[in-house]
């Protein structure tokens, strides 16, 4: 495969023309009205500008007049990965205060053909800032937690979800149609190498990742909704949905695993919920997917002397909602 050299961000490309990524397609805009939904996702005062997953700046080689989808959606993936990844190993570096700081603050960070913009300012400000090239930037809130997880891509790391975030990834990095990719991507099946390193400094595991998923399916038992209700000792007249009502109720939490539901057996005690799991659910911000409620339980935490939270479920409920608390608020605790 040919690999090019990458030019420095501050190569001088001139942006010819631009497109918007958005759930109805992809279409050509006007680059300073394109590089609006930019300015948007970052300003202070914003309620929030229109679904837009990404912009892509063309540069004057790769300008096209009608930006096909699918070409451009395979780019627009390429581009997540490669961000992705430089988010995990640069977290430290790109997130140098809490959270909530970065809501008053902006800042402007390069990782080599990565750029990362980060917190709010005015508009005026984040025009100084922003100078389009040609590249694809990527407005992080607008992937939710659920689009995400569809599309098979790699949630953002915990850290960077309440924080205004911008990923750019330069052209030269992904060949927007002509030439050939400096970073072929083949398919979902990549992501456990995607994975290996993740922003999390305490997670021994990368709790995404496919591989500690199936380590958790062969060492937790796992119930499926009619194994739930055929445990429960509800008396409701439709028992085959009752998993599903209480996952609604957020008694319970579910994992995906190849194309089915899941339900980890130690959340039950004589087929009912057992109360502290609830508690636990509600201490986890609402984006939180059943899989990181699984890491949670079943990890081995240092604050316990590396004994898995779940063991404290019936012994010391108490004990398991500070740990829920600081493992899912780590800010918190300082």
């Amino acid at each position: 495969m040919k690999v090019n050299q990458m030019p420095a961000f501050n190569e001088i490309t001139t942006p010819t023309s631009a497109a918007v990524l958005e759930p109805s397609g992809v279409h050509p805009r006007e680059l300073g009205q394109a590089m609006q939904q930019v300015i948007a996702a970052l300003s202070k005062g914003e309620s929030g500008s229109s679904p837009v997953y990404g912009v892509v700046v063309y540069g004057r080689k790769h300008w096209k007049p009608k930006p096909d989808y699918l070409a451009t959606a395979g780019t627009f993936f390429r581009a997540y990965l490669r961000g992705w990844r430089a988010l995990s190993h640069a977290a430290d570096a790109i997130l140098t205060s809490p959270a909530q700081d970065h809501l008053q603050t902006f800042e402007v960070k390069d990782f080599g053909d990565v750029r990362f913009f980060v917190g709010k300012a005015t508009p005026t400000d984040i025009k100084e800032k922003i100078q389009p090239s040609p590249g694809i930037y990527i407005i992080s809130s607008h992937l939710d937690v659920s689009l995400l997880e569809t599309l098979g891509l790699p949630l953002l790391p915990r850290r960077f979800r309440d924080v205004p975030l911008v990923i750019q990834v330069k052209t030269a990095a992904l060949s927007l149609g002509e030439g050939e990719s400096t970073t072929s991507w083949g398919g979902w099946e990549e992501l456990d190498d995607f994975t290996a390193v993740v922003a999390n400094p305490e997670a021994t595991v990368a709790k995404d990742t496919l591989s500690w998923r199936k380590q958790f399916m062969s060492e937790t038992e796992c119930w499926t909704s009619a194994k739930v209700a055929e445990e429960s000792t509800s008396r409701a007249t439709n028992r085959a949905a009752i998993a599903s009502r209480w996952v609604a109720e957020k008694k319970i939490f579910s994992v995906r695993f190849e194309g089915q539901q899941w339900f980890p057996r130690f959340q039950f005690q004589g087929g009912e919920p057992i109360p502290v799991v609830s508690q636990v659910i509600n201490v986890f911000p609402a984006y939180a997917t059943g899989w990181e409620l699984a890491y949670f339980f079943a990890t081995p935490n240092p604050n316990i002397g590396g004994r898995k939270p779940l063991e404290f479920l019936k012994s010391d409920p108490s004990r398991l909602l500070s740990l829920a608390q600081a493992f899912a608020h780590p800010a918190d605790v300082f």
